[in-house]
């Protein structure tokens, strides 16, 4: 059993959130990433994911965020989850899944978890993407 901890700017936090606020797991990015995303949260936070696949397993994962404590929280408790794991794995992953690896949320700060489940599905399509058409990354957005 995780202990919790009371404090006026975080709320009820555990350990797990506590560890992944504080030393965020995964952080930086990806040079030539493999899928990537940079979606923003409804309250204007984002998530940047850079994702590294060989032989559909996800090798590597780092984020960025301009976001808040738990936003980070998020982003490296989703890392944390995905790396190692099939792509056809990692689609499965999902906000509960994201806020069961942190201990849990207060309900003020879920949408931070459904950023980062949302952010890794939209990374995943794009990596997605460039696998059907290699080609286009050599010659950019044009």
């Amino acid at each position: 059993m995780s202990e919790h901890y009371e404090d006026d700017s975080l709320g009820r936090t555990s350990d797990q959130f506590l560890t992944h606020a504080l030393t965020p797991a995964n952080l930086g990015a990806l040079p030539h990433p493999d899928g990537y995303a940079n979606p923003s949260g409804t309250c204007g936070d984002s998530i940047e994911l850079y994702l590294r696949v060989q032989d559909e397993v996800i090798t590597d994962a780092r984020f960025l965020t301009d976001g808040c404590l738990h936003t980070v929280a998020c982003g490296s408790a989703m890392t944390s989850l995905i790396k190692g794991r099939q792509v056809s794995q990692a689609l499965q992953v999902g906000a509960d899944e994201v806020e069961a690896e942190l201990g849990g949320l207060e309900k003020p700060h879920r949408h931070c978890a459904v950023l980062a489940a949302v952010t890794l599905k939209a990374a995943l399509r794009d990596y997605y993407k460039k696998k059907q058409a290699p080609w286009k990354a050599v010659y950019g957005n044009r």
